[in-house]
C-alpha cells in the first residue's frame, strides 16, 4: 500500500497512458499533487541544504547540487523510496509507459537543488544503468517542492524533440510530477533560475530502467550534451567530455564518490532536528 504517493494517482493508467502517448513534443505526463500535501511539506522540510550537496559533475553544462542515495536522507524520504520501488508503482508506471519498467533499489537516482544563476542545458540522459549493461534507461521522474514558485524564478522544464523547433515548458511547482520519455531524441533541460536569495529550486529525480535480452543491448552512450542547432561551441567540447564520463559512470556509477557517507550525516541532523 503507497504511503506518500496518493493511491487515487494510480488508479486510472489507461487514462494517463493515453496522455503519455500522444504529448508533444515527445512521451511525458505532468501529474500534479502526486504526494500527500501534508507528507510533501515533510519532504520539503527534510529536503537537505544546498551546503551539505554537490556541485554537478556536468561542470561545463550546468550549474546545480545533486546528491545521490536520497533515500537515506529521513525517514520519510525511505518511505518515499519504498512507494516506488513497490510493485503496485511499478505496475502503474509500466501500464503508464506501454513498457515493462522498474527503479534500481540503490542507485535509484538523485536530489537536486539549484539558487539563483543555476541552469541545466539541454540534453539527452545516458541509455545504460550504469553498471547493468543490459538495463535500458526508460523513464526519467521528477518530483518538485518548490513552494510559491512564481514564473520569473525561470527554472520551467525544457522538452524539445530532436528533430523539432519548438520547445515546450512546464514549470516546477510544488508537488507537481512530471514522467519523461528517456532515448536518444528527448532533449531536456531547464531555464536559467532568477532567484531571491532564500530561494532554491528543489527536485527528486528518479530513474526507470527496462531490462532487455544480450542480443537487444545498445551501444552505450554517455549523457549528450547540446548538438550543432543548440551551441556548436558546447557541442565541441562535449566530445571531449562525453568519453570521460562514460568512464567515470561504469567505474563509480551515478554518484560521487563521498555520497554514501555524507548521507548518513544528512539523515543524523535530520533526525537531530525533529
Amino acid at each position: 500500500m503507497l504511503k506518500v504517493v496518493r493511491m487515487d494517482v494510480c488508479q486510472e493508467p489507461d487514462m494517463l497512458a493515453h496522455k503519455f502517448q500522444n504529448a508533444t513534443p515527445f512521451p511525458h505526463i505532468v501529474i500534479d499533487n502526486f504526494l500527500h500535501e501534508d507528507l510533501a511539506e515533510r519532504l520539503l522540510s527534510d529536503f537537505p541544504d544546498i551546503s551539505l550537496m554537490h556541485k554537478s559533475h556536468h561542470y561545463l553544462f550546468t550549474q546545480k547540487y545533486e546528491l545521490s542515495f536520497w533515500a537515506k536522507a529521513s525517514d520519510l524520504f525511505s518511505q518515499l523510496h519504498q512507494d516506488l520501488l513497490s510493485e503496485e508503482f511499478r505496475l502503474f508506471i509500466s501500464q503508464v509507459a506501454g513498457k515493462n519498467v522498474f527503479m534500481d533499489f540503490d542507485f535509484c537516482g538523485e536530489l537536486h537543488q539549484g539558487r539563483d544563476g543555476s541552469y541545466l542545458d539541454m540534453h539527452v540522459d545516458f541509455n545504460l544503468h550504469p553498471k547493468k549493461d543490459n538495463w535500458v534507461h526508460e523513464l526519467t521522474l521528477l518530483i518538485y517542492l518548490n513552494k510559491n514558485w512564481q514564473d520569473q524564478y525561470g527554472g520551467q522544464l525544457l522538452l524539445q524533440h530532436q528533430d523539432q523547433s519548438k520547445v515546450y515548458e512546464i514549470a516546477p511547482i510544488f508537488n507537481r510530477c512530471t514522467i519523461i520519455c528517456s532515448d536518444e531524441t528527448t532533449f531536456h533541460g531547464y531555464r536559467k533560475l532568477n532567484l531571491p536569495a532564500n530561494v532554491t529550486r528543489k527536485s527528486i529525480l528518479v530513474n526507470f530502467y527496462r531490462e532487455v535480452a544480450p542480443d537487444q543491448i545498445p551501444p552505450r552512450k554517455p549523457t549528450i550534451w547540446a548538438t550543432e542547432k543548440v551551441s556548436p561551441l558546447k557541442a565541441g567540447l562535449a566530445k571531449l567530455y562525453n568519453p570521460i564520463s562514460t568512464l567515470k559512470h561504469q567505474l563509480f556509477g551515478l554518484t560521487t564518490a563521498g555520497d554514501r557517507e555524507d548521507i548518513e550525516k544528512i539523515k543524523e541532523r535530520s533526525k537531530n532536528k525533529s
